[in-house]
């Protein structure tokens, strides 16, 4: 059994005997701050400790194992990681139009860098650039603060990244500007460098709490932290930094399918028939 189940089974069997965290301290000689941590689910024990607090308490490992299997495969499906998971559709439509609006953006700029060939003039850009960020906007607050992360940190990493996002937008707009009218200068491959840079530092900041939590989600879930952190070292060399944004766009699709299924599972236990 692995936290926070453990955590709520030790605290279950405990006040069902009528215990305090203190009279369980006495029957096996075991720190209250472990015993408060263990609780809550904030670490997980060494298996003496577990044994040692289920001796005190009367059970055993085999009780454990026991109830597990007893229990409905319901009861044993993964965790449901939103706060409210009836915004789940609506911060992945979010999310799925704003990776959607990235494509075209993608293929405008690529279309001038590479073939020196502007597909749309610098207004029509800008439009498309302000609904990019909107939308942006929309789907990282949304999922962020829906996810049931007990540090801030997801909130924090994600409003850096949004800043990240939205000063790379300008700037990319003075390029866009700067090669139509074929005025393209070193200070904008100087900024160039710079939002790489920024970017690299925003999507390691984000992956911190996807890590932590890492536990907490299923498979292919799990790895979305560390999937950032392949997406920064990217975006660090620089010249890799399209690879690393094709990452991050990968992040963004397994968030958006993660809502959906939850949304989903929200609404099969609402309604069962």
């Amino acid at each position: 059994m692995k936290q926070p189940q453990l955590g709520d089974y030790i605290a279950n069997l405990r006040k069902e005997q009528g215990l305090t965290q203190e009279e369980l301290v006495e029957l096996c000689n075991i720190n209250v701050r472990t015993i408060q941590r263990i609780e809550a689910g904030d670490v997980t024990p060494r298996n003496y400790t577990i044994k040692n607090i289920l001796q005190a308490l009367g059970s055993s490992y085999d009780e454990i194992t026991q109830e597990l299997h007893e229990k409905p495969k319901a009861e044993q499906a993964p965790e449901n990681m939103l706060k409210n998971p009836k915004n789940g559709l609506w911060i992945a439509i979010a999310g799925m139009a704003y990776v959607l609006t990235s494509l075209p953006l993608t293929m405008i700029d690529l279309s001038l860098n590479f073939f020196d060939h502007a597909l749309v003039t610098s207004n029509n850009r800008f439009f498309i650039a302000v609904l990019y960020c909107i939308l942006a906007i929309l789907f990282y607050l949304g999922f962020s603060f829906n996810l049931k992360f007990k540090s801030p940190l997801l909130k924090i990493s994600a409003i850096v990244y949004l800043i990240a996002l939205l000063f790379a937008e300008i700037l990319f707009m003075d390029m866009y500007n700067s090669s139509v009218n074929a005025s393209f200068d070193a200070f904008n491959i100087g900024m160039s460098i710079v939002i790489s840079i920024l970017f690299a530092i925003a999507i390691g900041l984000l992956s911190i709490p996807f890590i932590q939590n890492r536990g907490r989600f299923s498979r292919p879930y799990k790895y979305l932290g560390y999937l950032l952190i392949i997406a920064a070292a990217f975006n660090l060399t620089v010249l890799l930094f399209p690879i690393g944004s094709l990452l991050v766009t990968l992040f963004e699709v397994m968030i958006v399918i993660y809502f959906i299924q939850n949304h989903k599972a929200f609404a099969k236990a609402k309604n069962p028939d």
